[in-house]
Order: C-alpha cells, then structure tokens, then sequence
C-alpha cells in the first residue's frame, strides 16, 4: 500500500495526536470455580516479572487468607508432565485494584506474553502449568518455546531482527511501544503520532523532524515498516483494520518477524525442542519505562557489551524505558 497523502479529512495535529486502546491482557479469563478448585489462565507481564507478582481472580480472592503462606508448583506441558520447580511463601495482597499473588519467583524462561495455566485446590497448592509450542519459534529476534500473546512481546520485548542506526531505533521504539497492536502483534501508528512520540520520547539529543522521516522512509525501503489502511472515529480512537463509516488513515506498520526456530537457535537442547538439558535462554530487553523503574548500570553495561559484539549501527546504549536480560544458559 502507498500512503494517501490527499485521503484524510482529518489535520495533521489530529492525527498526531490519536488516542490508541491499551490491551489489558495480563489479567485472569477464562474463570472456572467448581467450589473444590479455581482455574483460570493469563498473559505474563512484564511487571509481574519484575515484582514477583501473580494475578488472581476475585473467586480465589474472596475464599483465600491474606496471611497463610502457598506453595507453588511449575508445569511444563498440556497434561502438566514434568514438574519444573517448586516454591513456597506466596502470599495473597487484595489492596489494591487487582488481587495478585506476591512472592512468586518466575523460572528463568519466562517472557512477557508466556501463557499461564492456574488450577488452585481450595486451601491447597496452585499450580502454574506452560503449555508448548509443537515447534520453538523466534519471534523478533526471541526464541520462544511456550504459547503466547504476541501483542505483549511486541509491546514488552523489544526486536533483535532488524540492524538499525539510532534513529531508526527510536522510530522502531515509539511504534512498539504506543501504537495500536492486532492479534499479530504488528504495532500501527500514523505518520504523523510516530514522528511526534519520537521527537518527545529521544532520550538526549532530539533528532529533527527531518531525520526522524528519512529514518522512517529507510525503514519502509527495507521492508522492516509497511502501509496499512485504518480509521479513526470521531474521538480520535484508531482502529485497525478500517471500520465502515470512520475516517480513513494511512498507518505505518511494524510487523515482528516470526519463524520456525532452527537448530541453531536451539543449541543445547540437543536437538529436542523441551528436554530437560541446559538451554539458552536468548538475550532480550524489556520494557520497564511504564513502571518508573531504570534498568541497573550492569544491565546498560550488558547491552553495551553485547549489542556492540552483534555488530549493530549507532551508539551501543541501552534505549531509554527499557532493560536488558544477558542471553544465558538455564537447566529445565
């Protein structure tokens, strides 16, 4: 698709300035309570992660005790064969607007956007079970190996796929982190909020208006962007695909890339997708802007370290509202 530099009604203020839903995914679906057990299932997200932190749904909230201790249990497929772990001193936190679990010690393999199971025993254990792909797959540069929500790694996880000067970093950034997400996990923005967010979002130096556009027209040259066709209503809401009776808008597309992981990518897992060997566990950044947390300076020296050693164009700095996890060797 070309952009329609003529097809919008709308200002270029108005379109600089859509309003795009945030999905919520990261809270339990998908209840069932038969009175002896609770089960539910949910997205992994990134502060869950970082806080230790498991939400749960009001159907367990209301019959477990904020002050007894709960032991954990880790699966590892559909049948929950093979127990991966097993922790003890979770504990139920109600204040709040969500009921969580706090204590939890996530396994190493976990991303944001992981699937989770949860089947609770009244006054007994929960187990958390991970269901897995029949395939691995490397999803923006990621090896992942369990079913997931690929509109959460999108907006939490950022891409290894695509080498990148600074400023096509920072577009590639400001559409991840803002615009609107479908099922794919493909982020969408006009032009025109892409150039702003990237302007206000520029870390140290602001680049001008014009590099940020030739920055997004080498993107769109090497395929990394593309055009799609939205809409907008009338209280500036993008949608996507275009809805009948709103306005038209040309949107500028990021689309992860997504593949069949190789036996390369799979090193050390001896050729068999979830055995029990060693396996490593790629190198990602998450995104933690949102939750008013800096990544440590071990974690800037890191990506340093390693985003110079991939041979990457532009300055080797970790992006600003983001982390750094060092790909690493973990036994399952």
């Amino acid at each position: 698709m070309v952009a329609d530099t003529r097809a919008s009604s709308l200002q270029s203020e108005d379109l600089a300035r859509v309003v795009v839903e945030e999905h919520e995914s990261g809270l339990p679906y998908s209840v069932i309570n038969t009175g002896r057990t609770v089960e539910w299932k949910f997205h992994v997200r990134v502060e869950h992660l970082l806080h230790g932190t498991c939400p749960v749904p009001a159907e367990m909230a209301d019959r477990a005790s904020p002050h007894e201790s709960l032991d954990l249990i880790f699966l590892r497929g559909r049948h929950r064969i093979g127990v991966l772990d097993e922790q003890e001193g979770a504990r139920l936190r109600v204040e709040g607007a969500e009921p969580l679990l706090t204590g939890v010690r996530w396994q190493p393999f976990v991303l944001p956007g992981t699937r989770v199971s949860v089947r609770w025993e009244t006054w007994g254990k929960l187990r958390l079970a991970f269901t897995p792909l029949d395939k691995p797959v490397v999803f923006g540069g990621t090896v992942v190996r369990y079913d997931y929500d690929p509109r959460i790694m999108t907006r939490e996880l950022a891409a290894f796929d695509a080498r990148v000067d600074r400023v096509e970093e920072l577009v590639l950034n400001a559409l991840r982190e803002l615009g609107y997400l479908d099922e794919k996990g493909r982020a969408l923005l006009p032009r025109e909020a892409l150039l702003r967010n990237t302007i206000e979002r520029a870390q140290t130096e602001r680049p001008p208006a014009k590099k940020i556009r030739g920055a997004v027209d080498r993107l769109l040259s090497r395929g990394i962007l593309t055009w799609e066709q939205g809409s907008v209503n009338r209280a500036a809401m993008l949608h996507y695909p275009a809805r009948r009776g709103e306005t038209p808008v040309p949107l500028l597309c990021y689309a992860p890339a997504l593949r069949v992981a190789e036996r390369e990518d799979l090193r050390n897992d001896e050729g068999t997708a979830y055995s029990t060997s060693a396996h490593r566990v790629s190198g990602h950044l998450m995104r933690i802007g949102h939750l008013g947390k800096e990544a440590s300076p071990e974690a800037k020296a890191a990506y340093r370290e390693d985003h110079k050693r991939a041979g990457l164009a532009g300055p080797h700095e970790l992006p600003r509202g983001y982390t750094y996890v060092r790909e690493h060797e973990r036994g399952i």
